[in-house]
């Protein structure tokens, strides 16, 4: 009986071994996959490697968000209150005046705020 449970033993072992083989395979191809032909003619399906974001992009995808942000906030409040609402932290600790100088309307802000202000009014 011991020979015949190691050999049982031995064959679930290789089909776990595949299966698990199989598995990770899916997975990859998940991402997408091509086909390419080798030497001989055989045509194999390979898995796309997965392309990662850029740091740049995020940074910019942060940056875009932030003037949005601030676009929304300026057309919301208009100019004059607008600066109203940064006047104390132009005054606070150095952490709000950094976010003053943050929030600072620019010329990006207020064309955005301008494009922006016809959808909130």
């Amino acid at each position: 009986m011991g020979a015949l449970e190691s050999a049982m033993s031995a064959k679930v072992q290789n089909f776990d071994k595949r299966l698990t083989r199989i598995v990770r395979k899916h997975r990859s191809m998940s991402n997408g996959y091509g086909f390419r032909v080798d030497k001989s003619g055989l045509i194999t399906i390979k898995p796309k490697r997965a392309k990662g974001t850029s740091p740049i992009f995020i940074l910019f995808m942060v940056l875009c968000v932030g003037v949005l942000f601030k676009a929304v906030a300026l057309a919301n409040f208009g100019p004059a209150k607008y600066a109203d609402r940064l006047a104390p932290l132009h005054e606070g600790t150095v952490v709000e005046q950094a976010g003053a100088w943050l929030m600072e309307p620019g010329v990006v802000t207020y064309a955005v705020s301008g494009f922006v202000g016809g959808f909130i009014n």
